[in-house]
């Protein structure tokens, strides 16, 4: 996380540069006024247009000051992706995304390639505390089978928190799983068969892509845009032309382009969920990572008759290693409630324990405040350096929350070639292929993660990861 003082002060300098408080040649405020109006001492502002420097957005004039460098580089436009029909097919993921999932992880590799939360907020250390006293002071082993649902507080902390994505439920009308991926996994066992079709925005989060094939689904790829997620005409199309038992979508800043979906998207949606009464799984696991407030209305918001199915996690939000989801499966609770009893007769209370007290005493709130402010700025930072060091024609989505972006390369560039060229340099991103049933269908698109905060280490690599792209021109 961005701690040190003259980093806060060097972003917000760089916002209002993008924002054009600052044109390109303006004169910034002095060193010594700038440290007056920030209470802090001249190093620290030296520090701070220091780094600036160092990003190549301002430069110094001896015996005259600070200014806004001119540059010619242009902030990359968002991704176009083929609105190009699809078919029901059966889904084969490469094992080139166990390869990515398990170097994720290695401390060898500079990682861009997991969607894992940043680990530098001080809720983890609240945790392990929350964690240590209950441990000594709770019961949560030796007394059998905790409640097939999950633990109650917990549901009762979710139920509240339900309310700011403008969804009304009591806590008995939610399931605890282990994960949101787990939870989604519930809903398409206790509502589909072999053999039946799965509809999903294109690209699509490869953990889905790899449920669905677990399961002997089909899959159907609907078309999405890289601001506003699944395209709502080209849905409508499917559904008239192929028998679609099942809508699979993220609505809040879908994985991997980070699209946020419009209220009226949402309801459209919606209107055709109920026009062909076919259920509908919202993954809304970044939905509490919004850049801005309020936080955006699930498309459960609007659904009044339960055909909606709201999937979620801490995954994002704290960390994955909690192993907590939950579902609200609306009408077909009962269902999804049998198929928990299926597969697990209950859930490890411990943790369920701890996220309940960090919901109920303040602790996630502030969390979020910092983590949606921090993410934001390292998004911002992302697309200065995508702009800096990638080739000409690279384009990227620019998401409103989470922390995964999408980036399009020219054509000439295989992402393929680009993950196992940037291996060799110890840095890992997950490539196109990986992200549709077809691995033929994005071969020029990389997803990278921007969670973990911007070390100079970090920025090198992006800076290599353009080298990489650029000599295959």
């Amino acid at each position: 996380m961005e701690q040190h003082r003259y980093s806060q002060i060097a972003n917000q300098v760089q916002q209002q540069i993008r924002d054009r408080i600052y044109k390109a040649e303006d004169k910034l405020p002095s060193v010594r006024a700038l440290a007056k109006q920030q209470q802090v001492s001249v190093s620290t502002i030296l520090s701070a247009y220091g780094l600036l420097e160092d990003r190549g957005i301002v430069e110094v004039r001896p015996k005259s000051g600070y200014y806004v460098r001119h540059t010619t580089k242009k902030l990359p436009e968002s991704p176009f992706i083929t609105q190009k029909a699809s078919r029901p097919e059966e889904v084969s993921t490469p094992q080139l995304v166990m390869e990515v999932m398990s170097e994720s992880s290695s401390p060898s590799l500079i990682s861009f390639g997991a969607a894992v939360p940043a680990s530098d907020f001080p809720v983890i250390n609240q945790l392990k505390r929350i964690f240590a006293q209950k441990v000594r002071t709770e019961p949560f082993l030796g007394i059998g089978y905790d409640a097939n649902k999950g633990n109650e507080p917990l549901r009762r902390q979710l139920a509240r928190r339900a309310v700011d994505s403008g969804v009304f439920v009591s806590p008995d009308e939610i399931v605890v799983a282990e994960g949101c991926q787990a939870a989604v996994g519930l809903c398409l066992r206790a509502l589909t068969k072999a053999g039946d079709i799965v509809a999903v925005e294109t690209p699509s989060y490869y953990g889905l892509l790899q449920l669905i094939e677990a399961l002997g689904l089909k899959v159907i790829e609907i078309p999405s845009n890289a601001e506003h997620g699944m395209s709502i005409e080209a849905l409508k199309l499917a559904l008239e032309q192929w028998p679609i038992n099942i809508v699979l979508s993220i609505p809040c800043f879908s994985n991997p382009v980070g699209a946020l979906m419009p209220d009226d998207n949402k309801k459209a949606l919606l209107e055709l969920i109920y026009q062909y009464d076919i259920p509908l799984v919202e993954d809304d696991i970044y939905g509490d990572l919004g850049y801005t407030s309020p936080r955006p209305k699930t498309v459960k918001a609007f659904d009044t008759k339960g055909q909606v199915l709201l999937c979620s996690s801490v995954s994002k939000t704290l960390e994955p290693q909690l192993g907590i989801g939950w579902v609200l499966p609306g009408k077909y609770l009962k269902k999804v409630e049998y198929q928990k009893f299926l597969s697990s007769t209950g859930s490890f209370r411990l943790p369920q324990m701890a996220v309940a007290e960090i919901l109920a005493k303040g602790g996630y709130d502030r969390h979020l405040r910092m983590a949606r402010e921090a993410y934001r700025q390292r998004r911002d930072r992302l697309i200065d350096l995508i702009s800096q060091h990638f080739p000409e024609g690279t384009r990227m989505s620019s998401p409103q929350g989470g922390f995964v972006a999408w980036v399009q390369l020219p054509k000439k560039i295989n992402a393929t070639k680009l993950y196992n060229d940037a291996k060799e340099q110890h840095i890992l991103v997950a490539p196109g292929e990986i992200f549709s049933s077809d691995p033929k269908k994005y071969p020029h698109s990389i997803r990278i993660s921007y969670a973990n905060s911007w070390t100079s280490e970090r920025e090198a690599a992006i800076k290599t990861l353009g080298d990489l792209a650029k000599s295959q021109l």
